[in-house]
């Protein structure tokens, strides 16, 4: 497992709250305490094999890059800086919500990063107040679309020149510098993960099935992937430059929703930027995705 935290003594304590270094022992009350929050915004929970694989990622140090909250021997919150930079936090409370997110800071510019950034959800308890106390930025807003998977679906047209194919690991690299070439295009904000650790943490993810990763080309070279989660979640679309316009993307999605709907999965969801300049999410409302819920992402100067 993941790199072992130095000490899980206690690092504060508030009003008969402990704050203290997380343990693997934490893992299912911290995953059903995200889960709890998750399902009430989103109806989207957290498995303890998602959380498991986090913590086990290269790069995350458990106790030290996480801390709980706990109070009379229960987990009642928890904190996270991923290495991104990403804050993830919840809290029943706002004074557990800020020594949570002083401490946090204080690990973010250990590890070197500039700024914090926090994806709230509609209403998500602490965390959605802390950001306008504590001076965030709004930065951006995502959509949570679903398309609901109750009839057929029809088989997907391919267009002529184009094979359309599943994944295999020696395609990882081509994989990978597609979704580069495209995020990078429109979006200035995107950071590149180092190739193998893109590689482990993609392939190492619980849901991930090789056989709904989709990959299109032209002449024996890359020029579309549609990657999805096993339970029917569209994680990257990305089409080159070229191709774009052509309704390759398209072409792609419905390998998912053709695909999932064999399976009996009930609906397929996503998350999109919604300032993509690309069409992404017209695209996707033609496609029959409505929007269930929306989330914003801060940031922070540190």
């Amino acid at each position: 497992m993941g790199a072992l935290a130095q000490s899980t003594r206690p690092v504060a304590r508030i009003s008969g709250v402990l704050i203290r270094s997380a343990t693997w022992g934490d893992l299912e009350e911290v995953a059903d305490l995200l889960g709890s929050q998750s399902r009430a915004v989103s109806g989207i929970g957290v498995r303890v094999a998602q959380l498991r694989a986090e913590w086990d990622r290269a790069g995350f140090v458990v106790g030290q890059d996480n801390l709980v909250a706990v109070d009379d021997g229960e987990v009642t919150g928890y904190g996270v800086v991923k290495p991104g930079g990403e804050l993830v936090l919840a809290a029943l409370d706002e004074p557990t919500a800020d020594e949570l997110f002083e401490r946090l800071c204080g690990r973010a510019r250990q590890r070197g990063h500039a700024t914090l950034i926090a994806v709230v959800e509609s209403g998500e308890g602490e965390l959605a107040t802390l950001v306008h106390r504590r001076a965030f930025r709004l930065d951006r807003e995502i959509l949570l679309m679903w398309r609901p998977l109750g009839g057929p679906v029809e088989e997907p047209r391919v267009p002529e020149g184009i094979t359309v194919r599943t994944f295999e690991r020696d395609d990882a690299e081509a994989v990978h510098s597609l979704l580069n070439d495209a995020y990078t295009s429109w979006d200035d904000r995107y950071v590149p993960l180092a190739h193998d650790e893109w590689v482990n943490w993609m392939t190492g993810d619980p849901e991930f099935d090789p056989s709904v990763w989709w990959l299109a080309e032209r002449d024996g070279t890359l020029v579309g992937c549609a990657l999805h989660w096993s339970s029917g979640w569209l994680k990257d679309l990305a089409v080159a430059s070229q191709e774009r316009g052509r309704g390759l993307g398209e072409v792609l999605v419905r390998h998912g929703l053709f695909e999932f709907a064999t399976w009996g999965i009930p609906r397929v969801g996503l998350k999109v930027d919604a300032a993509n300049p690309t069409g992404a999410v017209r695209l996707y409302e033609r496609l029959g995705f409505v929007v269930s819920s929306r989330e914003a992402t801060w940031t922070l100067a540190l």
